[in-house]
């Protein structure tokens, strides 16, 4: 296991520990989310700077606004880390109120994406953006309306900020899609995220399928199963290491294993399986951040905060339903 990983898994850990402290009650992964925040930036959790910042947002915001409940942690957090929280509420909120223009129902998948949108400095574009974003959802639920829902916006904001055109997009995910869901049967709307984030990354689209097939099997020759539901599009993340896929994945289990014995990442806190998937995002940052290819290490750490910020809110929501329909059959 890198020395780099390692320690980025310790700064992790450190800020998750500081996090849990301050806000006991909230969901475990979105401690991490925030915890990751902090990680990006290089800095120390600060729990009274998101105290203060989510005082701000609860005055602003009604408790039935979608920018609070399960996402009032991870905004606090990002407001905490902005040079002027207010403004950078404002703005997320505006892009949010863009992004449910013609819409009934609000999304926190959505609040997401305006988050999305404002971290890359996109926030002046953003009219540009969520009309690209629009066009691709548009082409992808033509294409495949039963794999194409609410939950998809946050990639299809990711793939609208790339230099390429929609067409092109469309196209290449469609490829992408037909050359890989043989290997991923029964789990299409999984492998269809995967395709997604593997159509952001640059390259022919063969070459990342096939390199992302070799991930998956070395998993699998290794006796370690990488998950196949929310966790899959994470595997992408790997694909531009310049190593062997046998010596990715065993730098990955490393990790996993490591992150194992800590607090807020035992079986008691999350999957075998989700761990791998933070696993793969710090091997992943670490090699990338020490490689050539600057572009890519920026791409790679912007996907692997959507995803992990899609699969914080897929287990919470998931969640919350099976206990609204346990609740339910009860009475």
């Amino acid at each position: 296991m890198q020395t780099e990983v390692m320690e980025k898994c310790d700064r992790l850990v450190e800020n998750r520990n500081i996090i849990y402290k301050g806000f006991m009650l909230e969901d475990s992964l979105m401690q991490i989310l925030a915890a990751l925040s902090f990680i990006d930036r290089g800095e120390t959790a600060d729990v009274k700077a998101i105290k203060r910042c989510r005082k701000i947002l609860r005055k602003k915001h009604s408790a039935f606004s979608y920018l609070r409940g399960n996402n009032e942690l991870f905004i606090s957090t990002k407001m905490a880390l902005s040079e002027d929280p207010e403004k950078y509420l404002d703005d997320v909120t505006e892009i949010y109120e863009k992004l449910q223009k013609g819409k009934f129902l609000g999304s926190t998948y959505r609040v997401l994406s305006a988050v999305i949108i404002c971290d890359s400095g996109k926030a002046d574009d953003s009219d540009k953006v969520i009309e690209k974003t629009e066009a691709l959802l548009d082409g992808m639920k033509a294409a495949h309306p039963f794999l194409t829902n609410d939950e998809d916006t946050c990639l299809a904001v990711l793939l609208a900020m790339t230099e390429k055109s929609t067409e092109d997009i469309l196209s290449e995910l469609e490829s992408t899609y037909l050359e890989i869901k043989n290997d991923f049967m029964l789990y299409n709307n999984s492998a269809y995220s995967l395709c997604q984030v593997l159509t952001t990354l640059d390259g022919a689209y063969k070459k990342k399928c096939e390199k992302t097939i070799a991930l998956f099997d070395a998993f699998k020759e290794a006796g370690t199963k990488y998950g196949k539901e929310y966790e899959l599009a994470s595997l992408a993340l790997l694909i531009d290491i310049p190593m062997d896929a046998k010596d990715i994945v065993a730098e990955v289990i490393g990790t996993a294993e490591y992150l194992r014995t800590k607090k807020g990442f035992t079986f008691w806190y999350m999957t075998k399986q989700t761990r791998l998937m933070f696993a793969a995002m710090l091997v992943s940052e670490s090699y990338l951040d020490n490689s050539a290819t600057a572009d890519a290490s920026v791409i790679s750490s912007t996907v692997a905060r959507v995803i992990a910020q899609q699969a914080a809110m897929f287990v919470i929501i998931a969640t919350s339903s099976a206990a609204s329909i346990a609740s339910s059959s009860s009475n």
